[in-house]
C-alpha cells in the first residue's frame, strides 16, 4: 500500500466504528502498490467531513455508525465529494439493507466476509466504473427485481475539445491508454497528455477521479 500521493494510485478511505476492522482492512491494502488510505473515519459524519477534505477515489462505508448511518451519510457524501465511488462495506446480508444502500447511489455492496484477494479486485474494478458486490449479493440482484439508481448529478459546464471528448469516451469504456493511442492514431504520450489536461481544467487529482468524470460526462452530455 503506498504512503506517498500519486495521480496513478487509488486513494481509499475507510469508514467504520471497529478499530480493529479498520487495521484488518489496512493489513489488506498493504499489499496493494497502486493503493492507500488517506484517512479513517469512526462514524458517519467524520465520514462526511474527511470525504469533503480529501476528496478520496473510494470511501469503504460502513452500515451501522454512530451519529450518521452509512446510508445516511452517502447522500452527503455524494454532495461534497461527487466523484467519489461509494462501497458499503458491512455485515448485514439481507435484501432490505441492499435495497437502501442502492437507493442512496451505492456503488457497491461487500459483506465483511469477503477474501482479501476479492476486496483488492473490488477495488480496482470500481473504479472503472463497474459495480461490485460479493457473491451473496450478487444472488440477490440476480432475480431483476432490484434497480440501480443513478441520482448522481456533476457540472460538466466546463470547455473539453473535440479530443478531449474521444479520450473521455474511451476512458468510460475501461480503455488504457495505449489502447486509446490505437483507436485515436496517437502517441501514447498525446494520450497522457489529454488526461493530465482534463485533470487540470476539472481539477481532478488523481486517474481514478479522472475515469469516474469520464462515465458520469457520458450519461450526462
Amino acid at each position: 500500500m503506498a504512503i506517498y500521493s500519486d495521480e496513478h494510485a487509488i486513494r481509499i478511505l475507510i469508514a467504520d466504528d471497529h478499530e480493529i476492522l479498520r487495521a484488518g482492512i489496512r493489513k489488506v491494502l498493504s499489499v496493494a502498490s497502486n493503493m492507500y488510505i488517506i484517512g479513517e473515519a469512526e462514524n458517519g459524519l467524520q465520514a462526511i467531513e474527511l470525504c469533503e477534505q480529501h476528496q478520496p477515489d473510494i470511501v469503504l462505508l460502513d452500515i451501522l455508525m454512530p451519529k450518521l448511518t452509512g446510508i445516511e451519510a452517502a447522500p452527503r457524501i455524494r454532495e461534497v465529494s461527487p466523484l467519489t465511488f461509494i462501497i458499503m462495506f458491512t455485515a448485514f446480508e439481507d435484501i432490505n439493507h441492499l435495497k437502501e444502500a442502492l437507493s442512496v447511489g451505492a456503488d457497491g455492496y461487500l459483506t465483511k466476509g469477503v477474501s482479501p484477494k476479492f476486496l483488492i479486485e473490488a477495488l480496482n474494478n470500481v473504479v472503472l466504473g463497474n459495480k461490485v458486490y460479493s457473491k451473496s449479493i450478487i444472488n440477490l440482484l440476480r432475480d431483476g427485481v432490484i434497480t440501480y439508481p443513478n441520482n448522481l448529478d456533476i457540472d460538466t459546464n466546463i470547455s473539453i475539445t473535440n479530443k478531449e471528448k474521444e479520450v473521455l469516451k474511451f476512458l468510460a469504456e475501461g480503455f488504457s491508454s495505449k489502447e486509446i493511442s490505437q483507436n485515436l492514431n496517437i502517441s501514447i504520450r498525446t494520450v497522457e497528455s489529454h488526461r493530465y489536461n482534463l485533470m487540470s481544467k476539472l481539477d481532478l487529482h488523481s486517474a481514478a477521479q479522472l475515469v469516474r468524470f469520464a462515465i458520469l460526462h457520458q450519461k450526462y452530455k
